[in-house]
């Protein structure tokens, strides 16, 4: 049996408006009256009962998570011998703390540098696999005026956001734009400017705004930060060494694993099956919309895959990914270094 509760209050107009991983990211407070609403009080971590695992997400139900949902709807967790509880996130609902001090099994973050982060601070934790394989951060131009490679940024207009403006900067100087030929207009995550032309480019994810604007009927062309050098993995699954050192929370740990792979290889083959099971399960009640959730999923598919040769399957941290993970973190003043990535939990 799979478990999952959702957050009140929280729409289809605030989704499309910040459902962008960043605002994931700035999500820090505490997550416990969250897990009071869900019943889940008995939740958590290496005190759970035999095959009692939870899994705290970083933001709401949506086609981010479809390959967990899928495993959850089709009985993948249950063949493993698990009973899964599905915690969501959103704003005011931190990820981290919850992990760290073991009040769940595992959990998802939007980007490595909050595990990183928390790791420097003397948390003992370990990033055991990466949902997309892929950054989907990517500048947003509108199609009959795009943005198709770095050097176009400059005499433009862009808006940003807060959360993104240091590492867009970094990005700009990294490919030998002149930032002084550069305009920044702070923005939302709402992509309504550049709808209105009012900026010229947006910085964004490739499944989040473009899918919102098409669906509005307005064309756009996505340019990845990950095709000109400043590609780290994201939606992060992590756990506590704690956890990774008991030997039945471990096993518990590497079933997930296992299940939730399958998950996702099964929504990425029938990816219409995967949007269903998010609107009947989860996210009729957020006010999600099918047509936005098959967009998404088709749209950050490719994220999931990544762009390696795919021989290790799913969630695979290659020797690759993790330096170039640890390059583009380090140029925005995260420290870290290899020991925070292990793919024991992939059969690493």
């Amino acid at each position: 049996m799979t478990h999952t509760c959702t957050p009140p209050g929280l729409g289809r107009r605030s989704f499309l408006r910040v459902a962008g991983r960043g605002a994931a990211v700035a999500a820090t407070a505490s997550a416990v009256p969250w897990l009071a609403a869900c019943g889940s009080s008995t939740a958590g971590g290496n005190g759970s009962g035999k095959g009692r695992f939870t899994v705290k997400l970083a933001w709401i139900p949506n086609a981010e998570y479809a390959g967990i949902f899928i495993g959850a709807e089709d009985g993948l967790y249950t063949k493993q011998g698990l009973d899964v509880e599905i915690l969501p996130g959103g704003p005011n609902s931190a990820v981290v703390p919850m992990v760290t001090t073991d009040r769940v099994d595992l959990g998802i973050e939007a980007i490595p540098e909050n595990v990183a982060t928390a790791v420097a601070r003397g948390g003992k934790l370990k990033i055991v696999g990466a949902g997309l394989l892929k950054s989907p951060e990517s500048w947003i131009s509108l199609a009959d005026r795009p943005v198709r490679n770095p050097k176009e940024i400059e005499g433009r207009k862009l808006g940003i956001t807060l959360a993104g403006k240091n590492t867009a900067l970094v990005f700009m100087k990294r490919n030998g734009v002149d930032v002084s030929k550069v305009k920044l207009v702070p923005i939302q995550f709402d992509p309504a400017p550049l709808a209105a032309r009012e900026v010229d480019a947006i910085w964004g994810f490739a499944s989040n705004q473009p899918v919102s604007l098409a669906l509005r009927g307005v064309k756009t062309h996505v340019m990845p930060l990950a095709d000109f050098g400043f590609n780290r993995m994201q939606s992060v699954f992590f756990a506590s060494q704690k956890t990774l050192d008991d030997p039945a929370a471990r096993e518990r740990a590497r079933k997930f694993m296992t299940a939730s792979r399958l998950g996702w290889e099964a929504a990425l083959r029938d990816q219409k099956h995967a949007a269903d099971v998010i609107i009947k399960r989860y996210g009729a009640k957020l006010g999600l919309k099918l047509d936005e959730q098959a967009a998404s999923l088709a749209a950050i598919a490719p994220y999931v895959k990544g762009d390696g040769d795919g021989s290790k399957g799913l969630f695979w941290m290659s020797d690759a990914l993790i330096e170039e993970t640890i390059t583009s973190l380090t140029s925005i003043g995260i420290k870290l270094d290899r020991s925070l990535f292990t793919n024991e939990l992939l059969g690493g």
